[in-house]
Order: structure tokens, then C-alpha cells, then sequence
């Protein structure tokens, strides 16, 4: 469906509108540490070292106000603060950098409570304005993706991340591309513990302009450290290039046959 769009733009957010559609993507800087403070206590744990709590992706339809959002807060609500979750990734440092972290920050250590310290989130965005996912049989049409098309707007910006104490990598990122027939979204949490294991929770959203439904699927994937290290080739005297376990595209391409749960919503 060709249509004619409007560019949003100001010194902080992104966007267009088109099809009925708004959509928004904003970047500001890392929070205050009072700011990071303040989500400590609503949350009651230890925020990643670099939040981007004020960053976020805003999809509105304007009809109806069905709205799906990407931010921050939202991703680490859905951390695990159960009485074990602490444990959900088996290392020796986890003790150590819990820890430590608690006393660089002893502040707010009466809030603290046993959480997930690798941050992951299987948060799949936040919905209002009626819109509502439930279990669907069909996943996105990735034929229509492949389709050349002229770029409206793209953008990715970072949520979260955190480098678990120089122990790997926390990522909640987003990209987004809206396209003359529709919108699609890659939300990604990225987990890298080093010698232990890598984890990835993807969520895509897809909407054909003109349709009535939105859909929306969510996939997880992890994988023993040494499986996906085995992967990286082999250099001179068999030296190997270890900077690829940083390479987020490259151990994504490692990682296969993700567990896949689609979804839909049908717009009021």
C-alpha cells in the first residue's frame, strides 16, 4: 500500500506518520543517578549501570489509541525476583558482583532483594488503548519483508545495558523500519556471561498498513559459552578472534532453532 507519510523530527525523537499510524523513537542520554535511584526502589534491585530510562520506541494508532511501547522500565519489570532467581545463571563470580554492587551502591541496599543479576526480561512491550495479543497459529509473512522498498524511517536504540561486573554483557535493544506497505520491529535482550553461556529473547512486531491486525512474535534461544566460542574461525598459529563473542550479529547467527511463539491483535 503506498501512501504519503510525515516526517517527525526534533532534537530528541524520531519518527513518522503514515497509514493512520504514528511512530515515534526517542534518544536521550543515561539517567541521572538519582533518577537511577529512584528505579532502584520502585523495582527493588540494582538498575543496569547504563539505563536509558527516558529512550523509547511509541507505535499509536490514530483511531482507535491502540499504542505499544519499548521502554526501559517496562523491560526490567519483568526481571525475576523470585526467591531463587538470583541462581538462574549458575557462575562464581554472580556472589562476587552482587555484592559489590550492593556496596558501590549502600544507599538503597534495604530495598535490595534476591534478583536475576544477568537482567534478563522476556518483556514483549507494553500495550494499551484496548489493544490486546493473544495465542495466533501464523507468525509475520518475512516474504513481504523481502520486498525492496523504499526506507521511511529507521532507527535502534538501546534500552539497557550492563557489563555484569567486566563478566559479559546485559543488552535491551530496539530497531525499527517503517516502510511504504507497513512497520516491523526487532526488540532484542542480549545476554553474554562469559564462560558460562550466551541467551537472546527476541520479540518482532509486523503491521501491514490497511489490515486490521497486528502480529507479534516472541522467541528465545540460549546456548552453552564453549558451543558458540567453537564457531569462531581460526586466524594465524591458530590464534582465534574472540572480539566476535562481543559481535551481537554474529552469535546470532550461531544460535539456531529458537523456541517461537506467535501472537496476534486485532485493532478495535
Amino acid at each position: 500500500m503506498e501512501a504519503g507519510f510525515e516526517k517527525i523530527e526534533t532534537d530528541t525523537v524520531g519518527g513518522v506518520r503514515i497509514g493512520g499510524w504514528e511512530i515515534t523513537s526517542c534518544h536521550k542520554p543515561i539517567l541521572s543517578n538519582t533518577t537511577i535511584e529512584q528505579y532502584s526502589h520502585e523495582l527493588g534491585f540494582n538498575v543496569p549501570e547504563m539505563i536509558f530510562g527516558d529512550n523509547y520506541l511509541r507505535i499509536r494508532h490514530a483511531a482507535s489509541g491502540c499504542t505499544i511501547e519499548l521502554t526501559a522500565l517496562d523491560g526490567l519489570r519483568q526481571v525475576d525476583t523470585g526467591p531463587d532467581s538470583a541462581k538462574s545463571v549458575q557462575v562464581s563470580i554472580a556472589q562476587n558482583w552482587t555484592e559489590s554492587s550492593r556496596r558501590s551502591r549502600g544507599d538503597i541496599t534495604d530495598v535490595i532483594k534476591p534478583f536475576d543479576w544477568t537482567f534478563s526480561t522476556k518483556y514483549r512491550g507494553s500495550v494499551s488503548g484496548g489493544l490486546s495479543f493473544g495465542a495466533s497459529d501464523s507468525g509475520i509473512d518475512y516474504a513481504k519483508l523481502m520486498v525492496r522498498e523504499t526506507i521511511l524511517f529507521y532507527d535502534e536504540n538501546v534500552l539497557y545495558e550492563d557489563d555484569l561486573g567486566d563478566n559479559g554483557t546485559s543488552q535491551l535493544a530496539y530497531k525499527v523500519r517503517v516502510m511504504p506497505s507497513g512497520f516491523f520491529v526487532l526488540q532484542r535482550f542480549f545476554l553474554r556471561v562469559d564462560g558460562v553461556l550466551f541467551r537472546i529473547y527476541d520479540t518482532r512486531l509486523y503491521h501491514e498498513f490497511g489490515s486490521s491486525v497486528v502480529r507479534r512474535e516472541f522467541s528465545s534461544r540460549e546456548m552453552p559459552f564453549d558451543s558458540v566460542k567453537r564457531h569462531v574461525p581460526k586466524k594465524k598459529h591458530d590464534d582465534e578472534d574472540l572480539s566476535l563473542l562481543n559481535n551481537i550479529p554474529f552469535v546470532d547467527g550461531v544460535m539456531k532453532d529458537p523456541i517461537v511463539e506467535y501472537e496476534v491483535a486485532s485493532l478495535p
